[in-house]
């Protein structure tokens, strides 16, 4: 099986001037040309780079002092690191909104299906608000209910518009909570229209008492 990686009795000996350890022959050597790849240098030398690791060699007299070495590392370290969750310096400026005190309604705690009011705590899920704002899920409260509802958002105070389908209810799911509580507002508002459109079933008592009542 062959190596990986470059072996390093096929390392490159610079006292030499640049030949193999082990061929004696001028380096790259066929089986170290296996495991580099070559680009020119700006000061028209050949860099070498290992395939599968870090290492690199530049060929002829130095054209670069230490610090650029820790420059050119830097870069390399900071593009291979993955961007920060949220990345805040990605957002757009915030937009003006308009800022309150917490409105004084008292907290609204749904207890079934469709009860969703204004007091409600709910979160607005990501895309809800500005981007400005960020990806991530807000914390709000429900002051006023509707397709768009108006939320009052506990970070910095500011009033928002938005869309119902985008307003979860406050908390994450549990096992002993009931499926509704994971709804948006959009749902359990769709879920009072259902059952107000409803119609209200016959009474089947009447009929009865009448046929037992003497004539």
């Amino acid at each position: 099986m062959r190596p990986f990686r470059l072996p390093d009795e096929h390392l490159p000996s610079i006292a030499d001037g640049w030949t193999c350890r082990a061929c004696a022959t001028a380096w790259p050597c066929a089986e170290a040309g296996e495991h580099l790849t070559s680009n020119p240098c700006s000061c028209g030398q050949t860099v070498y780079h290992e395939k599968h690791g870090p290492r690199n060699w530049h060929l002829g007299e130095r054209c670069y002092t230490p610090k650029d070495v820790v420059v050119w590392q830097a870069a390399e370290l900071a593009a291979a690191r993955p961007p920060h969750y949220p990345p805040s310096h990605y957002y757009p400026p915030k937009p003006a909104r308009r800022r309150r005190q917490r409105p004084p309604i008292p907290r609204h705690r749904v207890t079934g299906p469709g009860g969703i009011a204004a007091g409600t705590w709910t979160w607005v899920k990501p895309g809800g608000l500005h981007p400005g704002w960020g990806d991530i899920h807000h914390l709000a409260m429900v002051t006023a209910v509707g397709n768009w509802c108006e939320v009052w958002l506990i970070l910095d105070g500011t009033v928002h518009e938005v869309r119902a389908d985008r307003l979860l209810l406050d908390g994450g799911p549990r096992k002993d909570r009931p499926r509704w509580w994971n709804w948006t507002v959009a749902e359990h508002l769709a879920h009072r229209a259902a059952q107000v459109a409803a119609p209200a079933p016959a009474p089947v008592q009447d009929g009865l008492f009448e046929a037992s009542m003497p004539v």
